[in-house]
């Protein structure tokens, strides 16, 4: 039966307008410890403050409870179906009462964004005064609060009944809660709640143990993949039951791939057999495992408690004499993740969770975006949070190395194979990367001779080196990297369009950091701290008011310029423990007063003749400097020193430009 709306109606009237001390006959005694609360909280009971979150507010919020809301979601929807056409709504909340999500009827929906029950609309005691949601989550239990029992006026037309999310560990998570009319109240809907809740409370019992579980699997991998030599083990039939990352790159297999079958189809001679066999263990031995690929190996018998043979085991570590040319610079696997890239705006959002999926896959990836946004720092984080994470990353700027050299970079060479070859050959990157990722930047700048190569190697997963009568196996992830427009370097034929296909299986866009200006406030104090530890120096904070101009800057040069930026201006600033604007210097773009509309119609002229006028003016105002001229006009260096080149050899008014030594004309 509903409580009588009258009677509490009196009751509130006489408490909150007439200030007569308040009525408990009247009332249950969680209305009245709430009550009580509100008013020592000072919260207006005819007309409180409006409190949603903006969106990207949130977002965020959402983002650090996306798991809950993928287990609550389908609760909600079943729990609707049952009210459906009857004026209620079903509402999920944080921990703190700020509302994440919200279904029900048209009308209910309509009517309660008025009062701010909607996703972003914060529903704590202190915000909406007595209510289900926060009064449930101070009580710790389920509660219903009917029509005038609600401490805020404008929330009077609604009953609402709400029950508390807890965790495993007893903590709070969320509310659930359906809010109606309270002409259309049903002695039910409370008994309906705490049972939702309580499948969603079972499921996220069932989630912590799938992750514990999953975390104790995921110790033992790293405990394993933690061994410096490779490690394989089998079972009695000769099924391998394990091997580490190390082991199958010493192998040449992927090591999810191979778990569950039989040795025999490595292709290689460890002697586990000859073991399970009745042969003796070995130590330290040496064995020809493959063609050509030796290792020194110890294998011994997996026995149980019981002393029964269970399989065999052996670790394993390759003999090779290009061993010093994979040197600790190659071999150092970058400590950066997805968790360590800056920036909750939706963009980077949508970025983190491809950089994810990208991570979880063993496929090409081609990362686009303009030149300083960070395209280095996402192949990094792809590298390491993927199976290939402990293995080598090594990076390879295409637009760094001339035309000459790329190819023995690359692919290695042979002793002999030219004049002023090394002794004894030297390993190419895909050979230093074998086992981990190579990361190839600028592969738009990648001479066609080269391009052709690489694609059989990503084709045959093997390489030859320069002068070499033998392929080389190897086993690589490679992720590659451009600020072009492939596509439209296809159509100019300077990019073969076979290669695009094979690298374009996953496409990531970093985005310009115009695009994402709400993550600049984030990114100006994280880039702040990191340079102050750099530079020994004291961290600095902001002026009121700089971040937002920051936000309003254009940054051609994207995170890069920023970085520049803010190191200019911590050394501008001395010892002084703000930044303020006049620290900062920014580039030409808004430097120069903006051009006044005009009606003058100014006469076409030759697209080559503009290109060397603002080649000219980037250089001029940059005062030589080759990397940020290139980088405001975003094209490479490589391809503005051609430019300079050509430009030099028609005007000899180039020689008397500014430039800063060894940065301008070569």
């Amino acid at each position: 039966m509903a409580p009588d709306n009258a009677i509490i109606q009196s009751a509130w009237d006489q408490y909150t307008r007439g200030g007569a001390s308040l009525d408990t006959r009247s009332l249950r005694p969680e209305i009245v410890r709430s009550w009580q609360r509100c008013h020592n909280l000072s919260v207006d009971p005819l007309r409180p403050e409006a409190s949603r979150v903006d969106l990207p507010q949130l977002r965020e919020r959402l983002a650090r409870h996306h798991q809950l809301v993928r287990i609550v979601r389908p609760v909600m929807e079943r729990l609707y179906d049952f009210v459906k056409g009857t004026g209620f709504q079903v509402v999920l909340s944080d921990e703190t009462g700020l509302l994440l999500d919200a279904i029900g009827d048209p009308q209910i929906l309509s009517k309660t964004r008025g009062v701010e029950l909607c996703p972003g609309g914060d529903w704590s005691e202190a915000s909406k005064g007595t209510n289900a949601i926060g009064t449930a989550i101070f009580e710790r239990k389920p509660v219903q609060v009917f029509a005038a029992e609600h401490y805020c006026e404008p929330n009077h037309f609604l009953v609402c009944s709400a029950a508390p999310i807890f965790d495993s560990d007893g903590q709070i998570v969320g509310v659930l809660d359906l809010s109606g009319d309270y002409h259309q109240s049903n002695a039910h809907t409370l008994g309906m709640v705490v049972a939702a809740v309580g499948s969603i409370e079972t499921q996220l019992r069932l989630q912590r143990a799938t992750e514990k579980l999953y975390d104790a699997y995921r110790y033992s991998n790293i405990l394993l993949d933690s061994i410096s030599d490779g490690l394989i083990s089998v079972d009695n039939a000769g099924f391998i039951t394990e091997i580490n990352w190390k082991g199958a790159g010493v192998l040449g297999v992927d090591s999810r791939l191979i778990r569950g079958k039989h040795i025999t189809e490595l292709g290689c001679k460890l002697p586990l057999l000859d073991l399970l066999k009745g042969g003796p263990r070995y130590e330290d031995k040496e064995i020809c495992i493959q063609s050509g690929k030796k290792v020194r190996s110890s294998g011994s018998l997996l026995r149980d408690e019981s002393g029964r043979t269970i399989g065999a085991i052996a670790t394993f570590r390759e003999i090779s004499k290009w061993k010093s040319l994979t040197s600790q610079h190659y071999l150092a696997s970058p400590s950066c993740s997805v968790v360590d890239i800056i920036g909750s705006s939706e963009a980077m959002t949508e970025l983190k969770a491809r950089t994810r999926m990208a991570a979880s896959s063993i496929s090409t990836v081609l990362i686009e975006g303009e030149s300083g946004t960070g395209k280095e720092l996402v192949a990094k984080a792809i590298h390491h949070d993927g199976p290939r994470g402990r293995g080598p990353f090594v990076a390879v700027n295409c637009a760094a190395l001339p035309e000459s050299l790329i190819e023995s970079e690359l692919f290695g060479y042979e002793e002999g194979s030219f004049t002023g070859a090394k002794k004894g050959g030297q390993a190419g990157k895909f050979e230093l990367a074998n086992g981990g990722t190579l990361f190839l930047d600028e592969i738009g700048d990648m001479p066609l001779t080269a391009q052709m190569k690489l694609l059989r190697v990503i084709q045959e997963r093997k390489v030859a080196r320069i002068g070499a009568t033998v392929d080389r196996d190897i086993d690589i992830r490679i992720i590659a990297a451009t600020l072009k427009d492939l596509k439209q370097e296809v159509k100019a034929g300077r990019f073969r369009q076979d290669l695009y296909y094979r690298l374009n299986v996953l496409n990531l866009r970093v985005p310009p950091l115009h695009e994402r200006a709400e993550d600049i406030p984030e990114l100006a104090r994280y880039l702040c701290a990191k340079i102050s530890v750099r530079l020994n120096v004291a961290e600095k904070g902001f002026d009121e008011g700089l971040l937002e101009q920051l936000k309003s800057y254009s940054w051609p040069g994207n995170v890069r310029e920023l970085e520049n930026t803010i190191e200019r201006a911590i050394n501008l600033a001395g010892n002084e423990p703000v930044l303020r604007p006049e620290h900062f210097e920014f580039a030409m773009a808004e430097a120069e007063p903006k051009a006044t509309a005009s009606t003058e119609v100014e006469p076409v002229r030759p697209l080559g003749e503009m290109e060397k006028e603002m080649i000219l003016k980037a250089l001029r105002f940059y005062k030589g400097n080759i990397q940020k001229a290139a980088a405001s006009l975003q094209i490479s260096r490589n391809t503005l020193y051609r430019k300079l080149k050509e430009f030099k050899a028609e005007d000899a008014a180039f020689d008397n430009e500014p430039a800063e030594p060894s940065n301008y004309i070569p």
